[in-house]
């Protein structure tokens, strides 16, 4: 069974109670100019996004991903947060063009603690799952686990929200560019460490719904995505 059957209800599920009867109507204000100090931040959203990957290497090439993220506060300062991630790539592997299907998948638990008026620091932690399809070569299918932890910044002016988070990444069993390793010597191992820069931007039209860009900047391959948040 695919774990996307079991993700997307769940994720569904976290939201039910908030998603009752004009709870997700969206709102007609304008986000304030300046926001009050305890309005600056919601950490109860929902992310859609789509990406476009950048790989360090011409041997992966015309990828991108579909994204849907989402946090849920579960008290003033913890929340859990997580994403999943669709997509596709093409690797050539000099005897043919292979096209890579990928499932991303991360769960995890995140806390705030309030630096300034409208400047939090945030610390995450989690889990990583990746699902990898060949096609025409169904023995390179691969499934890798791994985690996720490190420091995050939320600071806001106004109607613009910038965030950054600084994560170091473990993963077992990621043989994305396994292939790659008699090409090259900046191919990653299979079960090797690093960290993932991710910034990002958001512009709030209303008190609810932002237009937001980001970056994932990994040891190789980056990923830029462009989408929108729904804050409830």
């Amino acid at each position: 069974m695919k774990i996307s059957k079991i993700f997307i209800p769940v994720l569904l599920a976290l939201f039910a109670k908030s998603g009752q009867a004009g709870d997700w109507a969206p709102s007609k204000n304008p986000a304030p100019v300046a926001a009050p100090m305890e309005d600056c931040f919601s950490y109860d959203f929902v992310d859609l996004s789509y990406g476009i990957y950048d790989f360090g290497t011409p041997y992966l090439f015309d990828g991108d991903y579909y994204e849907i993220g989402f946090s849920k506060s579960i008290s003033e300062n913890w929340y859990v947060t997580g994403n999943f991630a669709d997509g596709n790539y093409l690797f050539d592997c000099s005897c043919a063009i292979n096209k890579v299907s990928t499932q991303r998948y991360r769960l995890g638990l995140g806390v705030r603690k309030k630096l300034a008026s409208c400047v939090d620091l945030t610390f995450e932690g989690g889990a990583q799952h990746t699902d990898a399809e060949y096609n025409p070569y169904p023995e390179r299918e691969y499934d890798s686990w791994g985690y996720y932890v490190g420091p995050g910044i939320r600071a806001r002016w106004g109607r613009l929200e910038a965030f950054a988070k600084a994560l170091y990444t473990g993963r077992e069993g990621d043989k994305s560019q396994e292939y790659l390793a008699w090409r090259t010597s900046d191919a990653l191992s299979p079960d090797e460490d690093g960290w993932l820069l991710t910034p990002g931007v958001l512009f709030h039209f209303t008190d609810n719904l932002s237009l937001k860009i980001a970056a994932e900047f990994g040891e190789l391959d980056n990923g830029y995505t462009f989408g929108a948040r729904y804050e409830f």
